[in-house]
């Protein structure tokens, strides 16, 4: 089956972070196995969807090395990941894609895998977003989001509810078992995290 417009998605990197836990550096520079972590990441979304969009709200230079850079909407400055999800969402809408693929900056060890099954799931009902489950436990920000649901993500925004899980709750996420991806799907968040 060929892919048409109306199910194209595109990818987003979240890169927004204040990096509390890294001692307020910037979390997708902080390097792991040599690379800066946003560059493996960008490199595992590239190989399944493009554009590559980031959301960015420091470094703005070095992340357009990796792809188009979005800021917060001023109305939702650093609101965290629902925030960077809005602004990818509104951009890909404005571009006329279907649905975003997201993923954390600090899952440096994701794979291209991960993300072609989780398209694959979405495709099978586009109306819906799809996220991983692994180990009975889900992870909202390695998923799938449709275009569709800008509203739903602004309203909850602005009842000050910043929890990733809750908007995906609220919006009918599918979960799908990728039970051989922990390693991939393991946040290294703190600085002893990069260490292996």
């Amino acid at each position: 089956m060929t892919e048409t417009a109306p199910q194209k998605a595109c990818a987003l990197l979240l890169a927004g972070g204040a990096g509390t836990r890294m001692n307020g550096k910037d979390k997708g520079l902080m390097h792991w196995r040599e690379r800066p972590m946003a560059h493996w990441v960008a490199e595992a979304l590239n190989a399944v969807a493009t554009p590559v969009l980031i959301s960015a709200n420091r470094s703005l230079e070095e992340y357009r090395l990796l792809g188009d850079v979005l800021e917060d909407s001023p109305d939702f400055k650093n609101q965290g990941p629902l925030a960077g999800l809005l602004a990818g969402l509104i951009e890909a809408q404005k571009r006329g894609l279907a649905a975003i693929l997201v993923c954390p900056c600090d899952t440096p060890g994701i794979k291209p895998e991960v993300f072609q099954r989780l398209l694959a799931a979405w495709r099978e009902q586009p109306e819906l977003p799809v996220i991983a489950q692994c180990d009975g436990r889900s992870h909202p920000l390695h998923g799938i989001y449709p275009v569709s649901l800008v509203s739903l993500l602004e309203t909850q925004l602005r009842d000050d509810n910043r929890r990733v899980m809750v908007f995906a709750e609220s919006a009918g996420a599918r979960t799908l078992d990728c039970p051989d991806a922990a390693e991939a799907l393991k946040n290294r968040n703190r600085p002893e995290d990069l260490a292996n």
